[in-house]
């Protein structure tokens, strides 16, 4: 059977653009690094990469939660250590009263006080540390000293690190600066008069309430280091599951850039050739109209 012209020219054109698409395709392959730029490249590894990317996407949220927490995790270590570090000096005082001076220590332990209620009243990213959820409410009242118990705190703060995974954060100050009916601000209020009133019975009576507050601190506190230890596996065991999903995705997804050079190469010569063959093969008025 005969072949047109026409017929030649409509093969061609047909094989030409077949070896454009290719170039532009491996073209685009090295430009991104990418095996797969659109659906239609590879469905089913598609399908693949995009689960990849949302366990991707939920790690790195997990991650940004227990980088805040563990910061919060030490802030209120700092903040408690500050807090047994002013107790220890009330309790030195109230130990060891210089009755000479009594008016320069009550006048010291003022400002303990006053001290340790700012640290109660801390507040971490502008909400406050010591009130459960109720993170903006006050938990201390400045004049009296008492816990808002009021208000329904549940006494935690917690952060989600995986799927359905929280953790909760010891976050109620009655349980840091309260020990059973000793208030560590009613206390110090009686040891700041007891010193001013010279009377030795009201200063020994508040030995033990400070001792027994600051070891509560102290317990909080190495709660508080347990969760930081959590905090810290989990966030080893994100990295290492992160980079084998990541290995993954890049698996099915990237190009072999090297790969796909030689390709361009051989496509490149593969196009230089048909429009050689072209221009042999079809009449030069053929070309013209094509």
């Amino acid at each position: 059977m005969r072949i047109s012209s026409r017929i030649m020219a409509e093969n061609i054109k047909a094989n030409l653009a077949k070896q454009s698409t290719q170039l532009m395709e491996s073209q685009i392959k090295i430009s991104t690094g990418k095996r797969i730029n659109r659906i239609s490249d590879d469905p089913t590894g598609m399908e693949k990469v995009l689960r990849y990317r949302t366990t991707l996407s939920s790690i790195e949220q997990y991650q940004m939660n227990i980088t805040d927490a563990k910061t919060r995790v030490e802030y209120t270590e700092t903040v408690l250590d500050q807090v047994n570090d002013l107790i220890d000096e009330a309790f030195s005082i109230a130990s060891n009263p210089d009755d000479d001076n009594g008016e320069a220590l009550a006048e010291e332990i003022g400002n303990i006080r006053d001290q340790i209620m700012t640290l109660a009243n801390s507040k971490y990213n502008n909400n406050y540390l010591f009130h459960g959820h109720l993170t903006d409410v006050q938990p201390f009242d400045e004049s009296t000293g008492d816990y808002d118990d009021s208000s329904g705190s549940d006494g935690t703060h917690k952060i989600m690190i995986g799927d359905g995974v929280e953790v909760s954060f010891n976050a109620d100050g009655s349980d840091m600066f309260i020990d059973g009916g000793d208030n560590v601000f009613a206390v110090l209020d009686s040891l700041e008069a007891g010193l001013l009133a010279g009377d030795n019975s009201a200063i020994s009576a508040t030995v033990d309430p400070l001792s027994r507050i600051s070891d509560q601190v102290e317990t909080v506190r190495a709660g508080f280091a347990a969760t930081y230890n959590r905090l810290e596996r989990t966030d080893e065991y994100w990295d290492a599951f992160s980079l084998s999903v990541e290995n993954m995705r890049s698996t099915v997804e990237d190009a072999d850039v090297t790969e796909a050079a030689i390709d361009l190469q051989l496509q490149q010569s593969s196009y230089e050739l048909l429009l050689k063959v072209a221009a042999e093969v079809i009449q030069p008025t053929l070309v013209d109209f094509l």
